[in-house]
């Protein structure tokens, strides 16, 4: 087999020998959790889904007892005060009280004349001073029902979160492929030209000894190195799209533009397995994190149905009390123990229309989520046919591109043994070999643009 040939050969079966792509490259998926891991909209995503659990919390927390301790000293001074004319309304009596158990015989068995003293008018002030209060309250709602259904509302909303973070993982991942994939391809895309110029150079040696032998002129050299020259155009070009490729990928994962991207070329010598589009429509309804989302709003509007329907109908019920102290001066003793128990029901007579606007509020938004829903089974639908439909025509696409590589590669062996014979002109042993060149391109481009398509129909199916 001539040097010419093997070139070719070595770079088709690159194309040509096929392997399954459902075992998905373990590079390609380490890159993706790598990427899923330290995407910023996802950490944001997590933090909110944390916050979310914190509500679930929270709201789970309302329906237990609770038990406060409080401790307050208050000083007080100047603000509203009354005047109490006590002196004026008593020492009157007590004067003549005092009158009275003066005179001898008037007087009960020990008691002492003058015992009733003269009062002063008094002049109080609301602020109490120096006043103390330190005491133990315990709470606990028996029967609420917004706080019961509270609770459930924030688990569909925990749950809301959750798919729509799942949402932003599919999409992320398809880009994380897709940004892969092209990568991959400008690095074969190189190959294939840096094949190009082996052959080419093989080409100037070939021509040299020509001219060597007087067999032809000097120009079958220039025009290999002018051929040269374009191998080496399009080999820095490919060289500029890998830097342009590997930076876009780094920047999905969240990593340094410049850092090395390791290539598992074994992707482009794969075959997808086959799909039913029926099946994928069906599997999507199921699969996909919007309809999640979707019916975990729904659950949560008919939830808060549930809510306005009870508090209509039942009233709340609730236990109290306190224990502690409380009084003039901080002193703990039985003279300031006090104990308070309250028993609570609670119950809106009238609220001017305000649960039953409530109520019908809460049946439009989960009226609105259904038609929603189905809309969006509508458009999802049409998302997973459209995908499978351009995977379809991608696939045609590199069918017709293999079988033009395979026309390239005999048309360029028959006219490369003619030359060798000197039986064809240069240029047109240069045309067959421009054509298998962009031959090979095509096929690598169509190929590539297959493995991108069947990503975005797994995007679509949510697989």
């Amino acid at each position: 087999m001539n040097r010419f040939l093997s070139f070719w050969l070595i770079s088709a079966y690159l194309y040509l020998s096929p392997n399954w792509l459902s075992a998905q490259s373990p590079i390609l998926e380490g890159y993706i959790q790598e990427g899923l891991s330290a995407n910023l909209g996802l950490k944001q995503q997590t933090l909110y889904i944390a916050k979310a659990q914190e509500g679930v919390r929270q709201s789970k927390a309302l329906g237990k007892p609770k038990l406060t301790f409080d401790a307050n000293y208050t000083v007080a001074g100047g603000g509203r005060k009354i005047d109490f004319p006590i002196g004026d309304l008593l020492n009157d009596v007590y004067g003549n009280l005092n009158a009275l158990n003066a005179v001898p015989g008037n007087l009960p068995p020990g008691v002492i004349p003058g015992q009733f003293p003269t009062l002063e008018n008094q002049l109080i002030q609301f602020l109490p001073n120096n006043f103390q209060e330190t005491k133990v309250s315990f709470a606990y709602p028996i029967f609420n029902t917004d706080l019961k259904y509270n609770r459930q509302i924030q688990g569909y909303l925990l749950q809301s979160k959750s798919a729509g973070k799942a949402a932003t993982e599919l999409e992320l991942r398809y880009q994380i492929t897709e940004a892969y994939l092209n990568y991959l391809r400008v690095l074969e895309a190189e190959k294939i030209w840096i094949n190009a110029k082996t052959v080419l150079t093989e080409l100037r040696r070939f021509n040299e000894s020509l001219v060597k032998n007087n067999v032809a002129t000097r120009d079958v050299i220039a025009t290999a190195d002018y051929e040269l020259s374009k191998a080496d155009n399009e080999i820095f070009k490919f060289k500029s799209q890998q830097n342009t490729a590997r930076a876009y990928f780094n920047y999905l994962i969240n990593k340094d533009l410049q850092t090395e991207v390791v290539a598992d070329t074994a992707l482009l010598r794969s075959v997808l397995p086959g799909y039913q589009p029926s099946e994928l429509v069906q599997q999507s309804l199921s699969n996909r994190p919007e309809f999640a989302a979707l019916q975990a709003g729904q659950q949560a509007a008919e939830t808060d149905i549930r809510r306005n329907a009870a508090n209509s109908k039942l009233p709340d019920f609730y236990l109290g009390g306190s224990l502690g102290f409380q009084g003039f001066g901080y002193k703990f003793n039985q003279d300031q123990l006090y104990a308070l128990a309250q028993v609570g029901l609670s119950y809106d007579l009238f609220d001017g229309g305000m649960r039953k606007s409530k109520t019908q509020e809460a049946r439009l938004q989960a009226e609105g989520v259904r038609t929603q829903t189905e809309q969006v089974k509508q458009q999802i639908s049409l998302q997973v046919t459209s995908a499978w439909n351009e995977l379809e025509a991608a696939q045609n696409a590199f069918k017709s591109a293999k079988v033009g590589l395979g026309a390239a590669e005999e048309t360029f062996r028959i006219l490369n043994n003619k030359y060798r014979a000197n039986q064809v002109l240069l240029l047109e042993f240069l045309d067959a070999q421009n054509r298998v060149t962009t031959a090979k391109l095509q096929q690598l481009l169509a190929w590539s643009e297959v493995l991108v398509k069947e990503a975005s129909l797994r995007k679509a199916a949510g697989l």
